[in-house]
């Protein structure tokens, strides 16, 4: 698969034409509005545990799935990225293979690529006469043109993703703040009721050591209102209960929302990390900052592609030194060798070839952090499950059946 290897260099504003890129404010808008993050970093993301009754066979069982789903979702990421990880280091290697070959076997290899650079050198000046795009993004649009359309229609699918997927996260924020809030109120009317009681419970031990005392004292008949205290103590007594029992209800119920707002947030957060790691690399990849921009410079390549139909004068030549080229690339051993041939400059340019290099490592570094990211969530998952595993061996016999699918 040929990929873009270069960095983007910068943009003029029009060109012979009157056509205009899409306007700065707008791709800063749509880039910001999809890759920022809410209000949180990365450890706000990790996966938080559950408060998980396992004595309940239900419960416990739904929780080892929801770690199963979790395990598998991040599995699928990891094979992605590490078939997109082993491309780049193919490309690295390539180059290494180039640094490597003694200076006497690359001399017709530079005099091909010199050719091919001089003669598109000239193409380049005239096509940037007419529209409007940087040499890296032309180089990309060579290097990918059949699946620019494919990726320009994901990558608004991302963006688009990315919105909902933050809404969903301020949504799932803010239940748990009222969740928190309303166990904070349960706790509070609890002690409130304990408080009333032990009141009250001084006050009728009051009382009656007073009528007692006006019995035995006073021989005071003391019946109607010893009857009435006990009627009023027992009526106190019956709604206290009461309330207390709706406060032990309505705790569980909470407790059961937070666990399903636990769960939920858990599973949005994993999709939040891995679409905007995907975007970030489709935006490095195709050096755009939005699926505005990739549209754009694709429409901007279309058109100029035509207009490049027409200026054939130096097609045999440019042909005839790209077989030469794709000759000797494969006498030195490279795998990839059709991508030179629109990055023949860093072959004859040292300093080209640190920077396809440089573009290279972060790519590949990007990928690595989407790949500990996922590595970790299953690490965490599988951690979750062998300590439940640990606790009783028909759970262990659970969470192998469980993993056996």
């Amino acid at each position: 698969m040929a990929i873009q290897l270069f960095r983007r260099k910068n943009r003029t504003e029009s060109d012979g034409q009157g056509e205009q890129l899409v306007p700065e404010s707008q791709t800063e808008e749509i880039q910001e509005l999809v890759l920022q993050e809410p209000g949180v970093g990365d450890k706000a993301l990790k996966i938080e545990k559950e408060k998980v009754d396992l004595k309940n066979d239900s419960a416990r069982i739904a929780y080892l799935q929801r770690l199963y789903e979790a395990i598998q979702e991040a599995k699928n990421q990891c094979g992605d990225i590490k078939y997109e990880y082993a491309q780049v280091t193919s490309y690295l290697r390539d180059i290494q293979l180039i640094d490597q070959a003694p200076p006497e076997e690359k001399t017709e290899l530079y005099a091909a690529a010199r050719r091919i650079v001089e003669l598109m050198a000239e193409r380049q000046r005239l096509q940037r006469q007419k529209y409007k795009m940087t040499d890296a993004q032309k180089r990309m649009m060579e290097n990918n043109e059949a699946s620019v359309p494919e990726d320009c229609s994901k990558l608004k699918g991302y963006e688009d993703y990315q919105i909902k997927i933050k809404n969903d996260l301020r949504q799932l924020g803010s239940e748990k703040n009222l969740l928190l809030a309303d166990k904070r109120d349960i706790i509070r009317r609890q002690r409130a009721l304990k408080t009333i009681g032990k009141v009250l419970s001084l006050i009728l031990v009051a009382v009656g050591t007073m009528m007692l005392a006006l019995l035995y004292l006073f021989q005071i008949d003391i019946a109607v209102p010893f009857v009435a205290t006990a009627a009023f103590a027992f009526v106190i007594a019956a709604i206290i209960l009461n309330e207390a029992r709706k406060n032990r209800i309505d705790m569980v119920i909470t407790e059961k929302k937070c666990n399903r707002a636990v769960f939920l947030s858990n599973r949005v957060k994993i999709k939040y990390v891995n679409n905007v790691r995907t975007l970030d690399y489709m935006y490095h990849k195709y050096q755009v900052r939005n699926a505005t921009e990739l549209e754009f410079v694709y429409g901007q390549y279309r058109k100029a592609k035509k207009e490049w139909a027409k200026q054939r004068e130096s097609t045999v030549l440019l042909n005839e030194s790209n077989q030469v080229l794709l000759r000797e690339l494969q006498r030195l051993g490279l795998k990839d060798r059709d991508i030179w041939f629109a990055q023949a400059k860093a072959l004859v340019d040292p300093k080209e070839m640190v920077e396809v290099r440089h573009e290279l490592n972060v790519r590949r570094q990007k990928l690595r952090e989407q790949l500990d990211y996922n590595t970790g969530v299953m690490e965490d998952c599988l951690e979750e499950m062998e300590a439940i595993r640990d606790k009783k061996p028909e759970y262990a016999e659970e969470v192998e059946r469980i993993l056996g699918k």
